[in-house]
């Protein structure tokens, strides 16, 4: 039993049924499966053996779907390529992971002539340098792959993002891809047949996992290749989607946008959000815009996305302040899983007392590549420390207050940027703020906040600065407050904090 072994099983139980559509374009279960396993054979002609690492760098597209999938079925071990990297990054992690096969499509082929000395081979879809896709699909046969691929086999190299520091190779395995699927099904998903869930977030995250779950049930995946809001409304109105996955950030979007209101998507029954926390009040007006749909997970890579989980019944509040309160939370463990919050010397915490998130449960990694002190440390005790710093209530509901890196010692004092971020999303006139700290002579770091505005705001620095010395401590407001277009986020829609301190430092 493997990964891979999924789109098997649906190709036997639901055989012509729309597995996937993609741009328009659509492919039965067993179509799809008959094209997963000519690549899967097709790479075994090569000479490769289970183990052998193979990088996909792809945006969403059905040759990305197969290949992430033929991986699974063969034994190897996919590397996750961020499509936002520079190509200098991009080279690193091929080279730290010692790919021996990039498959990527036409839109890279720039890009990997500056990267892809070292490879074996380059396998490309379109024209260029390279092997033609399509060309090496016939070269494979479409019959079950004969390897055996295990529980405990490596599945994935997911490379975190950088946000602190050198991306690392997250070593995933095929019982971490099924758990996380398991519990999926167990706690958030009821699938039908007829259900559709509509992907724009990149399959090199959280939406290859997301899927798999349709997969089991035989129901329809829409992928699109990039976010487009328009393009996301059209979709669900027009094909009658029920599920969509995402993140805060495009939600928002699609909260804010201006047509909004032109679509009908009564379709919809689900919302699952997760990467990053989501103000309450943000919260509380997409439940007024969507209604009670909305379906929360906590989670990180080295967890595969999956820690704890606030359902769709407790974003109900019918006027109850637990409830409201809870919005603020993570929720609580998923089934199967542990969490702990603990001191610096790993020892557990009172309900209410702030530090480390930790957890346990077959999500977790196996390590870091080729980083036995940096996994060690990660795993410390038989715990992943996942570097989120938060609170358990008397309830058992987790509160994320911020990551260990982001927080801001201004005058010897604590400020964790979510708490501030909460205050300024409660002004009428913000649509997103992200706050961090900057080199302060005298402070050491000041609190600094970046705001989005609302369209057609025409509120002020000043204004916004004014109401968080009516709400906050003193040495939790913000210094200075900068209203920008747009929030510097990386490809999985988290707020690149680094990027706005850089932005804003003292020159």
């Amino acid at each position: 039993m493997n990964a891979g072994y999924l789109i098997t099983r649906s190709a036997y139980y639901f055989p012509e049924r729309k597995a996937f559509v993609i741009d328009g374009q659509s492919i039965s279960y067993r179509e799809l499966n008959g094209r997963v396993n000519r690549l899967a054979n097709a790479l075994l002609s090569l000479g490769l053996k289970k183990g052998d690492r193979v990088a996909l760098l792809f945006h969403n597209s059905l040759s990305y779907l197969e290949s992430y999938l033929a991986l699974y079925k063969s034994g190897f071990v996919w590397v996750r390529l961020n499509a936002r990297l520079h190509p200098s990054e991009i080279k690193g992690m091929i080279e730290d992971s010692g790919a021996l096969v990039l498959i990527h499509g036409p839109e890279f082929s720039e890009t990997v002539q500056k990267i892809s000395s070292d490879i074996r081979w380059v396998i490309q879809k379109g024209n260029g340098p390279g092997i033609s896709y399509d060309d090496f699909l016939e070269k494979g046969s479409d019959q079950e792959p004969k390897v055996d691929v295990t529980l405990d086999d490596l599945s994935d190299l997911w490379y975190t993002s950088g946000t602190t520091g050198a991306p690392k190779g997250i070593m995933i395995t095929h019982r971490n891809i099924l758990t996380c699927t398991q519990l999926l099904l167990c706690d958030v998903y009821d699938i039908t047949l007829e259900d559709k869930l509509l992907t724009v977030g990149a399959l090199s995250h959280a939406g290859s996992v997301r899927v798999l779950p349709f997969i089991i049930r035989g129901a329809t995946n829409y992928l699109h290749s990039h976010f487009d809001p328009t393009k996301a409304f059209k979709e669900i109105e027009t094909s009658k989607i029920t599920d969509f996955s995402t993140v805060p950030t495009i939600l928002i979007g699609l909260m804010d946008h201006p047509e909004r209101s032109r679509y009908n998507l009564a379709s919809l029954k689900r919302i699952t959000y997760a990467g990053s926390p989501m103000a309450v009040e943000r919260i509380k007006e997409a439940l007024k815009i969507f209604g009670p749909i909305l379906d929360q997970s906590y989670g990180q890579a080295e967890s595969i996305i999956t820690i704890t989980h606030l359902p769709r019944y407790e974003h109900i509040l019918d006027a109850d302040p637990v409830r409201e309160r809870r919005l603020a939370s993570a929720g609580r463990e998923y089934p199967g899983v542990r969490v702990k919050v603990v001191d610096e010397q790993d020892r557990p915490l009172n309900p209410g007392e702030i530090g480390e998130v930790i957890t346990r449960s077959d999500l977790v990694m196996r390590g870091y590549w080729k980083q036995p002190d940096k996994t060690e440390e990660a795993l410390r005790g038989g715990w992943l420390h996942t570097g989120d710093i938060g609170y358990l209530d008397e309830d058992g509901y987790l509160y994320l207050v911020d990551r260990q890196h982001d927080k801001i010692i201004t005058g010897g004092l604590n400020v964790y940027p979510r708490e501030v971020e909460e205050i300024l999303s409660t002004h009428p006139a913000v649509a997103q703020v992200a706050v961090f700290g900057v080199e302060d002579s005298l402070w050491g770091e000041a609190v600094t906040a970046a705001v989005v505005a609302r369209e057609e705001s025409k509120v002020t620095t000043e204004e916004l600065i004014q109401f968080c010395k009516d709400r906050l401590a003193g040495y939790k407001r913000p210094k200075k407050i900068f209203l920008v277009e747009d929030l510097p986020k990386n490809l999985y829609g988290k707020v690149l904090r680094k990027e706005l301190k850089k932005q804003f430092e003292v020159k």
